[in-house]
């Protein structure tokens, strides 16, 4: 199966079981894959802007350096699959498991994490501030040189978490320890 390059804005796929395709660099706005398992399936360099993901299973399925603005994942279970450097912005995970999964490198400004398990991921080098992490567990994660400022955790419970060199405002919730301060995003330059 093979949807690259192609535009499936507002297509919904529906009780699909899809192994092996590719919708690399293809435009999705607004798609809805509902009920469907996706194994190994390339999302890669796509534009996923508002896409809805309900009921799915994600195994192996890459969507590096893809655009997922506003996408939503809805009671998923997403294992092995990767987002390396992709931009999320606004992006919403809704009792969603996630375990093994790689979102380094990413940029998720104002993410939502709610009642959502995530497990053996890693969020290395990405850019979280002001995301949102609301009755979730995460258990072996590693955040190490990740931005974490303004990233609010509510009723949240953490296990086994990696974060060597990570910025936080405060004490970080998993260790109560503080992040070093730097005061480089502080200075004023040209003011008299």
């Amino acid at each position: 199966m093979n949807y690259e390059n192609a535009d499936l804005s507002f297509r919904e796929f529906r009780d699909l079981v899809l192994e092996g395709g590719s919708f690399c660099a293809s435009t999705l706005t607004c798609a809805k894959f509902v009920g469907c398992t996706l194994r190994g399936i390339n999302f890669s360099d796509s534009f996923l802007g508002e896409a809805v993901f309900e009921n799915c299973m994600l195994e192996e399925c890459t969507f590096n350096h893809a655009n997922l603005q506003r996408a939503k994942f809805i009671k998923c279970t997403l294992t092995k699959s990767s987002f390396f450097g992709a931009f999320m912005g606004q992006v919403r995970f809704q009792e969603c498991l996630i375990d093994g999964c790689d979102f380094s490198h990413c940029q998720i400004p104002d993410g939502e994490f709610r009642k959502t398990l995530i497990s053996n991921s890693s969020f290395e080098r990405s850019f979280a501030k002001s995301s949102t992490f609301e009755d979730a567990l995460l258990k072996s994660v590693n955040v190490s040189h990740t931005d974490l400022r303004k990233v609010s955790f509510i009723n949240t419970t953490f296990d086994d978490i990696k974060d060597e060199g990570s910025i936080f405002y405060g004490k970080k919730p998993w260790s109560g320890k503080s992040s070093p301060k730097s005061w480089d995003e502080f200075e004023s330059y040209g003011f008299d």
